[in-house]
């Protein structure tokens, strides 16, 4: 057994000892009296009453005054810098499919005059048999009457859930046409790919995204992703924080256009389409991105 005022000492020294080799001060932070002080009180947590110390309780004192010894842990922090752009051209995107049985459930096929004219033959072929099925859902096929609202490259558009159906139509509306002067849906895969980390519970996650929607105004694409309303989680704000920064980076490299990112949900779609017409739309931002930046 060892008293408190020896064990008081031994550890005293040790931090002496430290504080010539490395210059710190943990000395003067813990003299003899405040580490008897400290040793006493774990003493009364345990109910001994005999102002003596344990071998072994010696050394896990001692062993607990040494974590100091310790040098801090290091993290890595990535940080990406941007070097040089690689044009994506809209000619190079890769066809997409949709299955028929998708249209009985939820997906929209928007198609216009030119869907006819200028598609493959199997695709006409289809689009007419669809045309012509009666058991299939209004919302299944929806043809836009007038092709010069149809601003886009494609020859159809896939709507693969109800928010995706109500922005496209949003997009042909005429007044909405006017006041833009193309705009693309992206692939869910592989067209324009955007990465961002985040951490679900305590493990780290990596993922990539394509945003949906792509809408050309002049020397600005406004970069549009599509989400449910109050589809507020920690995965949809990483994924606002990086794609931010992404095109932040793309502006930096370029001046020929400008790009803004928006997240939106089908109750801020109307106040949108009123910024993309009025000119507002810059500095526009729907109540699911305030609510995911706060």
């Amino acid at each position: 057994m060892y008293s408190v005022e020896e064990v008081a000492h031994d550890v005293f020294n040790r931090l002496l000892i430290f504080d010539q080799e490395a210059g710190t001060e943990y000395s003067k932070n813990f003299p003899k009296g405040k580490i008897e002080q400290i040793i006493r009180k774990s003493l009364e947590e345990i109910k001994d009453k005999s102002d003596k110390v344990s071998e072994a309780n010696r050394n896990q004192t001692l062993a607990a005054f040494g974590v100091i010894r310790r040098k801090g842990t290091k993290s890595l922090r990535l940080k990406i810098e941007a070097k040089d752009l690689v044009k994506i051209n809209t000619r190079e995107i890769k066809k997409n499919s949709l299955g028929v049985g998708a249209l009985r459930r939820d997906s929209t096929v928007f198609w216009d005059d030119y869907s006819m004219s200028t598609g493959e033959a199997a695709d006409v072929k289809l689009l007419k048999e669809l045309d012509e099925d009666e058991s299939l859902p209004r919302s299944a096929l929806i043809e836009v009457k007038n092709k010069y609202n149809f601003k886009t490259p494609l020859n159809v558009v896939f709507a693969s859930s109800e928010p995706e159906r109500k922005f496209v139509r949003g997009l042909t509306a005429e007044q909405t046409a006017k006041a833009i002067d193309a705009w693309i849906k992206s692939l869910d895969v592989g067209f324009y790919s955007i990465e961002y980390s985040w951490r679900k519970g305590e493990h780290p996650k990596q993922g990539s995204f394509n945003p949906d929607f792509f809408i050309k105004k002049g020397n600005d694409i406004i970069v549009v992703e599509i989400k449910m309303d109050n589809d507020v989680s920690d995965e949809n704000r990483a994924k606002l924080r990086h794609a931010k920064e992404h095109f932040g980076r793309v502006n930096e490299l370029q001046k020929e256009q400008r790009y803004y990112f928006k997240f939106l949900s089908p109750g801020s779609f109307d106040l949108f389409f009123k910024a993309l017409g009025n000119g507002t739309y810059k500095d526009f931002k729907s109540e699911l991105e305030a609510k995911l930046e706060g």
